[in-house]
């Protein structure tokens, strides 16, 4: 009985790890959340990153290869926790949840990815399931 339940435990473990099934290529934002996000932007975070989203003496662009390359294959979800718990720098963790889901949208959108039918949801669950990853 003891050799059964050790080799049923990795198993159910494993198939609790969900890997993104979908990508930032799908539409995964809307064209109203990319709006919501680019006045949260305007308002929270143009002052270090720029208006035009390519940062300056204090902050990195988020609009650049350079950005991309430090996000691709991981998730929105890895993004939007980056987000919310190191932004601003000057005052960390006062961002809420929905905040940092609609700037992602905004800034994945600055980015040339595609606006979608649907919003980006602010669950963490969902969000993990989005992978930021280069062209197909």
């Amino acid at each position: 009985m003891r050799f059964i339940v050790i080799l049923v435990i990795p198993l159910l473990l494993a198939a609790s790890t969900t890997a993104p099934s979908r990508s930032v290529w799908d539409g995964v934002y809307s064209s109203d959340q990319i709006a919501r996000g680019k006045k949260a932007y305007s308002s929270l975070c143009a002052r270090c990153h720029g208006d035009n989203l390519m940062g300056n003496d204090d902050a990195p662009p988020v609009v650049t290869n350079e950005f991309l390359n430090s996000w691709y294959g991981k998730s929105v979800g890895n993004l939007i926790d980056y987000t919310q718990k190191k932004m601003p720098s000057d005052g960390p963790g006062k961002l809420t949840r929905k905040q940092c889901t609609d700037i992602t949208a905004y800034v994945l959108n600055a980015n040339g990815f595609p606006t979608g039918a649907s919003e980006l949801a602010p669950e963490p669950e969902a969000q993990n399931g989005i992978l930021i990853q280069q062209k197909k």
